[in-house]
């Protein structure tokens, strides 16, 4: 019985707390393009082990399981917090299932950058985890918990550069999740040319090197968002075009190139990427 007790995946209730920043972890690690490494949480809570799986490892479930899609997700922004809802199909057995999230824009005394992005995740691991069944749950969890006892010292090393002032890493995966938005973008008349131009008006820079860290991070929130839905991704869209709509009307045209730099030399592919990194 108390055996039975030990391995039992406990409901998240005053442990939220920790496993929801097993998962923020999780969400920066995505952004960011390093290692998800946590797939599963085990810690000793009054007196009992809790066992369950992080937002990393209830993906993998719901992959190994298949048939599991988000079907849609709204948010709403507040003064302090976003807010977002996601619905989860099982197109096996048709059932469906709701998950919400209400996300803090603040960490402390700071802006969050990963606020909006970490809203909709959560909401999404809240419909899907509904729609797993407990087999595949344990399957996964068993699987998880093996590797990390096996793992020994490796498992215990500290995490490379967590939050930590890499603007390459940034800019590394703002440019590969817009690299994944290209044809869902062209589709919508978006060209590269255009979502560039979206990017120097929001964020008032000519050149990528002007870009600091912590705005490349808000971009590929803000991209990695839009690849989560089709409704994300037409509110990107239309952000993108209301943007050069109002550039076209607020500045008088100027070539893409000065003349001066178009007569001096011919562009280099560095100096190239530096107009439009994407």
């Amino acid at each position: 019985m108390a055996e039975e007790k030990k391995n039992e995946v406990v409901p998240v209730t005053a442990e939220y707390e920790v496993v929801d920043q097993v998962d923020d972890q999780a969400i920066i690690e995505l952004m960011t393009g390093q290692t998800i490494q946590d797939y599963v949480y085990s810690f000793k809570q009054g007196g009992r082990t809790v066992e369950g799986l992080t937002l990393a490892g209830i993906n993998e479930a719901a992959n190994r399981r298949g048939g599991i899609q988000v079907e849609d997700v709204t948010y709403e922004e507040r003064d302090h917090s976003w807010i977002a809802v996601a619905k989860a199909t099982d197109t096996i057995t048709g059932s469906s299932r709701y998950g919400a999230y209400e996300q803090a824009k603040m960490m402390g005394s700071r802006p969050d950058p990963f606020a909006f992005t970490k809203a909709i995740h959560k909401a999404q691991r809240n419909a899907i985890k509904q729609l797993i069944p407990v087999p595949v749950i344990r399957e996964v969890l068993n699987f998880y918990l093996h590797r990390k006892t096996q793992g020994g010292a490796a498992a215990q090393q500290p995490r490379a550069r967590q939050g930590g002032g890499n603007i390459a890493t940034a800019q590394k995966a703002a440019f590969a999740i817009a690299s994944q938005l290209d044809a869902p973008l062209e589709k919508k008349g978006i060209s590269k040319a255009a979502l560039w131009n979206y990017i120097k008006r929001r964020y008032g820079v000519e050149s990528r090197n002007d870009m600091s860290e912590m705005q490349w991070t808000e971009l590929a929130a803000e991209l990695k968002a839009a690849e989560t839905s089709p409704k994300l991704l037409d509110d990107l869209c239309g952000r993108i075009k209301q943007s050069n709509a109002a550039t076209e009307q607020s500045e008088v045209p100027t070539p893409e190139e000065p003349p001066a730099e178009e007569t001096a030399a011919p562009k280099t592919e560095a100096s190239k990427s530096q107009d439009a990194p994407f």
